[in-house]
Parts: structure tokens; sequence; C-alpha cells
């Protein structure tokens, strides 16, 4: 049975998030929701990665087959069409993950900004600590107490150590000092941090990340990638310099809440 509202202490999950910059649900989607989007998604992945034999700045490609880069090596991004499965109610209309934001930011008019993925396969290495936002640099020296964009994220398989689960460093989302942004590499992998936590998850978990908190992508020494995607929900104000595109036959299929999440989107064949 996949996690409903009333199971789940949304107090405790929200206070859970605000120290630790992150927060872990369980059983939120089913393994077949989880299962059928691997099904599709593998194919693009493997596409980019076959394409892909240097290192890419900017992702590139056809949406519906593979818009991607390798990033580093053997990690690949992509970015991904919203159509389904990919576009799966059950994941991105989800009552506890709405839930949970609307508590958060204390509203419901937040807007899907993003799709996207990152997807580590056997040789790759530790990504550097980095966090997935520069507002450290754009509103220096001001730890936000609530964050503006936040990423929700699942695995398409069971992650482990050997398949290069994601590592975090707890705590770190209200470090707001400019002259760290371009060294905490340096510092993390030098210094003594021993709370950092790997995220050893099984299909059907969901974690919510504040983009602020640093973490880092660890080698896979798997024989198999290890797939992970996130959706990312936001608030008006913050633009993240592009808008989600839509197909029609996806719009058209939108419950009205759908079309809130999505009313900055621009709607247009691909």
């Amino acid at each position: 049975m996949t996690a409903r509202c009333e199971d789940i202490d949304f107090d405790l999950k929200i206070a859970e998030f605000r120290i630790n910059g992150y927060a872990v649900i369980e059983d939120v989607l089913s393994v077949e929701t989880v299962d059928r989007i691997r099904e599709a998604f593998l194919p693009m992945l493997e596409h980019v990665r076959t394409r892909e034999t240097g290192f890419a700045e900017k992702e590139w490609g056809d949406l519906r087959t593979g818009f991607g880069r390798q990033q580093i090596i053997n990690r690949y991004t992509l970015t991904i069409p919203w159509v389904p499965p990919f576009a799966d109610p059950e994941v991105y209309e989800h009552p506890v993950i709405l839930e949970f934001l609307k508590r958060y930011w204390g509203k419901d008019d937040f807007y899907i900004k993003c799709l996207h993925s990152n997807n580590p396969y056997p040789g790759s290495e530790f990504q550097h600590w980095h966090r997935d936002t520069g507002l450290a640099r754009e509103i220096p020296h001001v730890g936000l107490d609530t964050c503006p964009i936040l990423g929700i994220k699942f695995p398409l398989v069971d992650t482990s150590e050997e398949n290069g689960s994601i590592e975090v460093l707890p705590s770190t989302q209200y470090i707001a000092n400019p002259d760290l942004e371009s060294r905490y590499d340096e510092v993390l992998t030098q210094g003594n941090f021993p709370s950092a936590r790997r995220l050893n998850m099984k299909k059907g978990t969901m974690w919510i990340q504040d983009v602020r908190t640093l973490h880092r992508g660890t080698p896979n020494i798997s024989n198999g990638p290890r797939p992970e995607i996130v959706v990312c929900y936001g608030l008006s104000w913050l633009s993240i310099g592009h808008a989600m595109k839509v197909p029609p036959e996806t719009y058209e299929g939108f419950s009205e809440r759908a079309r809130k999440l999505f009313e900055f989107c621009e709607v247009v064949d691909y």
C-alpha cells in the first residue's frame, strides 16, 4: 500500500526538512508506477549514453528521444518530456507531496518548474560537493528560512552504496557565504564532516530536497545505471530561466489542479 496523507506526521516531516535540509518519505509511489517509468526512461538514457563521447556543458538532442549530456565520466543528465508515462498524476499530483509543499510554503500557489534526471553508470566517479542553486551568490549572507524551490526526487531502482546512492551533508542549507561557494569540495574532502549521510532508498521512496543542501553523486560500481528523476516545484517569483514545455495532448488531459501547477508552462508540440 502506498502512503496516504493520514499516514504522515507532516509536522514532524517538515521539522526534519527544516533542520536537515531534506526529508525522506517511503512508499509514496507504487512499484508498478516506478517500473513503468523506468521501462520508458532507460531507452532514452541509453540513447544519450551511446551518443555522448565527451563531456558537455549543456544538454542537447530531441526531447522525446534523449535531450541530455554526459556531465562527468559515466554520469548523464537528461531533461524529460512531459508525456506519459513520465507525466503521471500519481507522481506530480500525489496528495502527500502536495500537502507537504502546501504546509511548508503556507499556501498552495506553487508551480512545477522542471522534470529532470541525473544518472550514474558503472564507472562513474564522485561529483563535487555542490548545491542545485546559486541562491547563496544571488542573495549573499542571507540564510532564507524557507527555500523558494524544492526538488522532489525518486529513484527508479533501489539505491545503495554499490550503485552510487546520493550523499548529503545535512543542515547546510542555511550557509550563504559566497566566498565558500566555489570551495565546498576542497573544504569537505579535506576536513572532518562525519555527519555526511548516504541515502540508500528502495523503489517507491520520494525524497524532498532543499536545493541549497550540499550533496554529491557517488561512484557506481554495480553492473547497471542508477537513474533518478526530479520534479522541481517552486514559488511564482523564482525563475529558473526556462518554462516547462508541455505538448497539447498532455495539457488537454490535465486536471484542474494540474493546470494550476502548470500555469506558467508553454504548450508546444515536440
